[in-house]
């Protein structure tokens, strides 16, 4: 047999290179050959059938997604230029998606909390709401019932607090009502021990008043 010539043996372990010297397509062929004889003989060692790399790679992404790496950083770490790409490889466990559902669900449920036995539902049948055990706020037209748990809403009374409110005399019995409730909610409240809610009925008699006495 003749002798091939014009091919040096190269050393093991030693990355081809393009002609400047610097690793070119060569190399990266070389490694990717390397990882599936390497990934060969690990699945042929634990009996599981034949892997690619790329199942490894819908798996490494799946497993990213799942713990929360956010869609812009997968792109990055894929080298992908779209973010429909980056979707076909990361997709949501359906344990994953239970887990997410019931950490929201505890935490609306912390959130809200259960609302007292004395509930609006009573109120027909001669409860004076102004004494049940939950978060009030006298409106108005009406009145506003929230559990312990949710606190004061945010937009509690903020018409009335608005430099831009306006009223006339016509109103006045309905502002009058509306700080005779005030003032038994703050009563209510500093009973219970609820400085917070009791400063805060305080403040809606403070500006009632105010207007009331303006248009006296």
């Amino acid at each position: 047999m003749r002798p091939r010539r014009g091919r040096r043996r190269r050393c093991a372990g030693t990355a081809p290179t393009g002609p400047s010297g610097a690793p070119g397509a060569s190399s990266t062929r070389s490694r990717l050959y390397l990882l599936r004889h390497v990934l060969n003989h690990a699945t042929q060692t634990a009996q599981i059938g034949h892997v690619t790399p790329h199942q490894l790679r819908h798996t490494y992404a799946t497993a990213l997604v799942n713990a929360g790496v956010s869609l812009q950083a997968l792109m990055v770490i894929l080298g992908h230029s779209s973010a429909e790409m980056s979707l076909r490889y990361g997709r949501l466990f359906d344990s994953t998606v239970r887990d997410e559902y019931e950490r929201a669900l505890d935490l609306a449920k912390q959130h809200i909390g259960a609302m007292p036995p004395t509930a609006s539902d009573d109120l027909d049948d001669g409860v004076d709401w102004r004494t049940t055990p939950t978060i009030k706020t006298a409106l108005a037209g009406g009145y506003c019932l929230r559990a312990p748990a949710q606190g004061a809403c945010s937009y509690a009374n903020i018409c009335e607090h608005c430099t831009s409110f306006h009223t006339t005399r016509t109103y006045l019995p309905v502002l009058q009502a509306q700080r005779d409730d005030a003032r038994a909610l703050a009563d209510d409240t500093q009973q219970r021990g609820w400085d917070p809610e009791t400063e805060r009925h305080l403040r809606l008699i403070n500006r009632l008043n105010t207007l009331i006495d303006h248009i006296a």
